[in-house]
């Protein structure tokens, strides 16, 4: 029973470890993925051999023979023997990384290579026992918590403990076997360089005399430097760019050389205790400050030309940074900023110099300043020059002759041009037929006779050309609306009351719209081709079925998507709408006969076509 309860206790304990190890896997196959990507020098296949040698010089014979920047820091010298043919530098570095527990950050093509961060232990339960029948009081100490220990203690006696909130986290150690309570408490704050005091109403308060130095917290005394790099270690040029081949160095006496040889004023306002190695050619100091401390509780900042160095949380080392735009707004800008970078920088808005104001650990902020500078670019104008061309062709013709006896007598009228259109009286017709010499004789009509010949034919054109022009910045939507609004009137009737209804009339105006639309959103590439996403959508009134309906419409409407060269013109459209309307009226079978026909009967032909074309024309004004 007592190996089960073990098991219930330690098997969550390796769960978690194995999910803190799988997390930290996953982490470090994104990044080797994205810095092959951005570099592919990382994708590069070498031949290593070693037997026995240092890890830390393994990897910098790696970095030799591949070419690729890495800082080593704060790896164990573990022999290694290992014998790789054609395998690649990023298989190599996720290896050694799963092998030998180790992690990586990148900042940009440098890889900083660190010992990976121990999984976090349970805190353990203090080893405290009371026993209430004589007082007396055991605990095995080692290392626990002081707020831990007085918790445990109250619980078992019931005797109220104050522990001051600065001493939580004191570590306290003691061993003692069945003494009573007031001398165990005394002897634990003793051992402990703690005093333990009793008040009147039995409440114990443990405090540290001012006087008092914590243990394990000595005089810091100034800083002696433990080393001096070789220019072949550590060079700077007359352009203030740096080569470090270091294989294992404090990084404080990395700074301090760099400092003396650049004339850079520094503080440290606490010691820098990391120890790395670095192999990196041709960067500068800032870069170089950034991955040496990648991933320690160590950072910077530069205020008026003095760089002070320090713990990050504990010597306060919050940097300010003011970063004005030159080419964009930063009113949406926030929002294009990844929360992964925006993590522990605090962002905020200045629309009066356009900039952005970034607060938090002096590398966070860099690496959002970096971002933000590499978004900072013109953005270009496109300005559009849009050709709306609607054309309507029309072709009515009509001809035929007709005849018949009206009311009364007809006078003879027409137009003889443009075109024929006539209607003869019963003395025309009479003197017409008197006229006609022949054996036949046809007679006379009578007087409210006449005739009627028609022979007209009409031809029409009709264009209608916009040219509006629009201008919107990439990726972004510009729009054209155009139209008009016709209203009509809607009536209600409603009746009030059963036995004598009475009738109300009410009415209101409303509207219908026809409108010209055309939105039209511009991407720019790299190639200068212009890509544009194209809606149009054209609503036309058709007139009214009576004359209080609503007007009719009639739409036509077309969504694209072109991809064209700078100033380079496209044709949209081809929306065409044709009608052709024939008739005819005459003598049965007369009627179907060619040229007869026009003697028995009139024919009517009206042919409309109607053509809509949209030109487009972008032009890119950086």
């Amino acid at each position: 029973m007592k190996y089960l309860y073990l098991l219930f206790l330690l098997f969550p304990l390796c769960c978690a470890a194995q999910d803190a190890d799988s997390i930290r896997f996953a982490g470090i196959d994104r990044k080797l993925e994205a810095l092959v990507e951005r570099d592919s020098t990382f994708a590069r296949t070498v031949d290593v051999t070693a037997g026995r040698l240092p890890l830390a010089e393994l990897l910098r014979n790696i970095a030799r023979a591949s070419g690729v920047n890495l800082s080593v820091r704060s790896v164990e010298d573990i022999p290694v023997s290992c014998n790789f043919t054609r395998a690649r530098v990023d298989d190599l570095l996720r290896f050694l990384c799963r092998e030998y527990r180790l992690d990586i950050e990148a900042t940009g093509n440098i890889v900083s290579v660190f010992a990976a961060a121990a999984s976090p232990q349970p805190r353990p339960d203090p080893d405290v026992f009371y026993n209430a029948a004589d007082t007396t009081l055991f605990y095995d100490l080692r290392g626990e918590r002081l707020i831990d220990v007085a918790k445990k203690v109250t619980t078992f006696s019931g005797r109220n403990i104050i522990v001051p909130q600065p001493l939580y986290d004191y570590k306290v150690s003691g061993y003692v076997r069945a003494m009573p309570f007031d001398g165990a408490l005394r002897t634990l704050a003793c051992v402990n360089g703690l005093v333990a005091e009793k008040d009147a109403s039995d409440v114990w308060t443990v405090y540290r005399e001012p006087s008092a130095q914590s243990p394990g917290e000595p005089s810091a005394p100034a800083y002696a430097r433990r080393r001096q790099f070789s220019p072949n270690e550590l060079q700077v040029d007359s352009l203030g760019r740096i080569t470090a081949h270091i294989t294992r160095g404090n990084v404080q006496d990395i700074i301090l050389d760099l400092c003396d040889q650049l004339r850079l004023n520094y503080y440290f306002k606490s010691p820098v205790s990391l120890t790395t190695g670095i192999w990196v050619d041709d960067t500068d100091f800032e870069t170089l400050l950034a991955v040496l401390l990648k991933g320690s509780q160590y950072s910077y900042y530069c205020e008026r030309g003095i760089y002070v160095f320090g713990a990050a949380q504990g010597d306060g080392l919050a940097s300010v940074t003011v970063v004005p735009l030159a080419f964009r707004a930063v009113s949406k800008l926030e929002d294009a900023i990844p929360a992964a970078l925006k993590s522990g920088v605090e962002i905020k808005t200045f629309p009066d110099l356009n900039s952005l104001i970034l607060s938090g650990d002096r590398r966070d902020v860099v690496r959002v300043e970096t971002f933000v500078k590499s978004v900072d670019k013109a953005v270009p104008l496109i300005t559009m020059e849009i050709i709306i061309a609607d054309v309507q062709r029309s072709n009515i013709r009509e001809i035929g002759l007709g005849g018949g006896v009206g009311t009364s007598p007809t006078q003879t009228a027409g137009t003889l041009g443009p075109g024929f259109d006539m209607t003869y009286s019963a003395g025309a017709v009479n003197n017409l037929l008197q006229r006609i010499q022949g054996t036949v004789n046809l007679g006379r009509v009578s007087p409210n006779f006449y005739l009627s010949l028609q022979a007209l034919e009409e031809n029409g054109t009709v264009r209608l050309q916009s040219t509006p022009k629009l201008s919107t910045l990439n990726g972004h939507e510009a729009t054209l609306t155009s139209g008009e609004t016709q209203y009509y009137k809607e009536v209600q009737n409603n009746y009030y009351g059963t036995q004598n209804p009475i009738s109300s009339e009410s009415y209101q105006w409303k509207s219908v719209d026809a409108n010209l639309s055309v939105k039209v959103t511009p991407y720019v590439s790299t190639d200068r081709h212009i890509t544009l996403e194209i809606e149009f959508e054209q609503t036309e009134f058709t007139g009214r079925e009576q004359e209080n309906a609503p007007p009719g419409t009639a739409t036509r409407s077309f969504r694209s998507i072109v991809k064209v060269q700078n100033e380079e013109m496209v044709l949209l459209g081809g929306l065409d709408r044709n009608s052709l309307e024939k008739s005819s009226r005459g003598i049965p079978f007369l009627a179907r006969v060619p040229i007869i026909k026009w003697f028995f009967g009139k024919e009517k032909r009206n042919k409309v076509e109607r053509t809509l074309n949209v030109f487009i024309k972008p032009t890119v004004i950086e």
